[in-house]
């Protein structure tokens, strides 16, 4: 039932998503019904579904994982925590603290949590900054960094301080490729390199900022949280058996 529901949940989003790619091509039946719906409405309103679609799926891959309330609280105090620190660093341009937390979140307890946390801050902390279609793209550009920590987890005792500035540091990047990549899509509707170029070194000092903030915050914190975290997963998957005093630590 489980695996069924996310495959439902999964093709809804591809669908979804195919609409919102069609939205933006010219002369589709989507982008007619965008257009008499009109932008405004419409983008807002399609990235909001998607969004919550994206994240419903991964919650649902995350459900068997997720096996008492404990658990849940976790998920749910991190991406809290992200969202705030987000909305508190709003006047301070690309840094927050949302891609140290998503990816140390990625690296402890696996990719699908990873990305989980990461979409569900950036849709969280949206609906005070401001929904819209970037929503989409910031929920896939961050939920892909908590998959990137996740695979990374597996030589989780290989990580130090310099792998996570240097992690940070280039996701500040790859984030801002992203994005553009995504915005160039929508304002064009039919991706143009050059423009692509245009946009994506425009907004060079910004990647850097995000960059080095994640440097600055993993440096400082990353090793931290990760001691932490890993302290939550053996509490959260260690079961005690009544009357024989032995337990199980799921994962170790």
């Amino acid at each position: 039932m489980g695996r069924l529901l996310t495959a439902s949940l999964a093709s809804i989003t591809l669908v979804v998503l195919a609409m919102f790619v069609l939205s933006m091509t010219p002369k589709s039946p989507v982008s007619d019904l965008r257009t008499s719906i009109g932008p405004t409405v419409f983008d807002p309103l399609i990235s909001i579904v998607l969004a919550i679609s994206v994240l419903l799926t991964g919650f649902s891959a995350e459900a068997p994982r997720l096996e008492g309330s404990k658990e849940i609280a976790f998920v749910s105090m991190v991406i809290g925590l992200g969202a705030a620190g987000r909305v508190l660093f709003a006047l301070a341009p690309n840094i927050s603290p949302v891609d140290w937390l998503t990816l140390c979140t990625g690296i402890v307890f696996g990719p699908v949590t990873g990305f989980t946390v990461g979409a569900g801050t950036m849709l969280i902390s949206n609906f005070y900054l401001g929904q819209g279609p970037w929503t989409v793209y910031q929920m896939v550009g961050m939920g892909l960094l908590g998959v990137v920590g996740g695979i990374l987890g597996r030589w989780r005792s290989r990580i130090g301080t310099k792998s996570l500035v240097f992690i940070g540091l280039i996701w500040g990047f790859i984030y801002g490729i992203i994005t553009s990549f995504f915005w160039v899509l929508m304002i064009s509707s039919i991706l143009n390199w050059a423009s692509f170029s245009t946009y994506l070194v425009s907004g060079l000092p910004f990647y850097i900022l995000q960059g080095v903030g994640n440097a600055m915050l993993l440096m400082f914190l990353g090793g931290r949280t990760l001691v932490v975290f890993e302290r939550f997963r053996r509490k959260l998957t260690t079961e005690f058996r009544g009357g024989h005093g032995e337990r199980d630590l799921a994962g170790l």
